[in-house]
């Protein structure tokens, strides 16, 4: 939530901007700061290009919020909280996100814009648009000619980052990138001690980081004696029930309390370890989670078809996007996949319900450190990723 120097002034916790808020701005005549920006009304917008830099460049600093529809004296101080028209305000609204997410790059994660009703004013709104300070920072904008530009808010103004800024800024965002892949190893070490690790199986499993986590604060309360809700709304996301190994494999919808996260198994009780499902939903938007699709017969390789591959993938990652999102995470969900085979494994073809190895597949043996399968990384916008459809 947004703590500026609107809410700092007044007093106020961190939180959305609201009509109280602004009209008591405007009673102390507050000036404008280095997160904060006053625009009057629709002519003070710039064309796309220049709101576009706005927008970056408190991305690029601390962050901040712009504010259309207050009246400025002739020092940038809060005269009159005038709003605009509510028609023009829904009209802002909507250029305003189109611009950040077609002019900015990368995305600027948990940026909002909303429109705030006056009730002093009816008919009439002020438009707010939150920018956090970024980890995906530095943010550059599209110029003229196809240039472009990296631009960063200094108390009132907005300059030009130079190139030993640039590298900083890059030094910093691929220092989390690290950290994140680091998280993401320590989440699939945590994971494969709850997979129980019978000879011979193959897993399939995914684990998720975002780069803006969810508040801790803001997490349910965990309830055992109910179908947890964030999962309920997974399930529905999911494929029908022959096209899912994730709706195969885990039946039970209530949660196990864990540390900071719920964790599903069929398992009752629980003991620590899953046989063909896992879960672990965290509170702050991570993910872990692995599928054990393998079938086996008798002097032969342990299987895994491509089916099963691609289901479980596809199953985790729409586990791992819905779990960030409805929890409140933003920005990039970075995703880890890999195989955990343990024994010799290889792929297989699915002729109706039958796993058939693939002739002349290669068959690996998960004991042997050389044969041990690699794991892929990806990432891409949580937005994206819960816009996708999944059947």
């Amino acid at each position: 939530m947004p703590y500026t120097s609107l809410h700092r002034s007044v007093g106020s916790p961190p939180g959305p901007v609201t009509a109280e808020l602004l009209a008591q701005a405007v009673a102390i005549r507050l000036g404008e700061a280095e997160d904060l920006d006053w625009k009057k009304d629709a002519d003070d917008v710039k064309d796309n290009r220049e709101t576009a830099k706005d927008f970056a460049a408190l991305a690029n600093a601390h962050g901040g919020i712009i504010v259309t529809g207050i009246e400025e004296d002739g020092a940038d101080h809060a005269a009159q909280l005038l709003g605009v028209d509510d028609e023009r305000a829904r009209s802002l609204v909507a250029r305003f996100r189109s611009v950040a997410a077609s002019l900015v790059r990368p995305f600027i994660p948990a940026f909002k814009v909303y429109s705030v009703r006056l009730p002093d004013s009816p008919g009439r709104s002020a438009v707010v648009v939150e920018v956090p300070r970024s980890p995906e920072a530095p943010h550059l904008v599209m110029g003229e000619r196809e240039a472009w530009r990296y631009p960063k808010r200094v108390a009132t103004d907005t300059v030009w980052l130079g190139e030993s800024e640039l590298e900083a800024a890059y030094g910093r965002r691929f220092a989390l990138r690290q950290d994140a892949q680091t998280r993401l190893q320590g989440l699939t070490d945590e994971l494969r001690h709850r997979l129980r690790q019978e000879h011979p199986s193959v897993w399939v499993a995914v684990t998720a980081v975002p780069s803006v986590p969810a508040p801790l604060a803001d997490a349910p309360t965990i309830n055992p004696s109910a179908s947890d809700p964030v999962l309920s709304q997974i399930f529905l996301e999911l494929p029908d029930r022959s096209e899912s190994l994730l709706r195969t494999h885990l039946t039970h919808l209530n949660p196990v309390v864990g540390l900071r996260r719920s964790i599903f198994t069929n398992h009752r009780p629980y003991t620590g370890q899953s046989a063909r499902a896992h879960l672990e939903l965290h509170h702050d938007g991570s993910f872990a989670g692995a599928l054990n699709g393998s079938s086996r017969r008798q002097n032969e390789p342990t299987l895994l078809s491509q089916f099963a591959l691609e289901s479980t993938v596809r199953d985790l990652t729409t586990a791992a996007a819905w779990n960030a999102d409805l929890r409140g995470a933003d920005g990039t969900l970075q995703l880890m996949a890999r195989i955990i085979a343990i024994g010799p494994m290889a792929l297989a073809e699915r002729d109706g319900d039958i796993d058939e190895q693939i002739d002349g597949s290669l068959v690996l043996d998960g004991s042997i450190p050389a044969q041990t399968p690699t794991f892929v990384t990806t990432e891409a916008p949580i937005s994206d990723l819960v816009a996708l459809p999944q059947r």
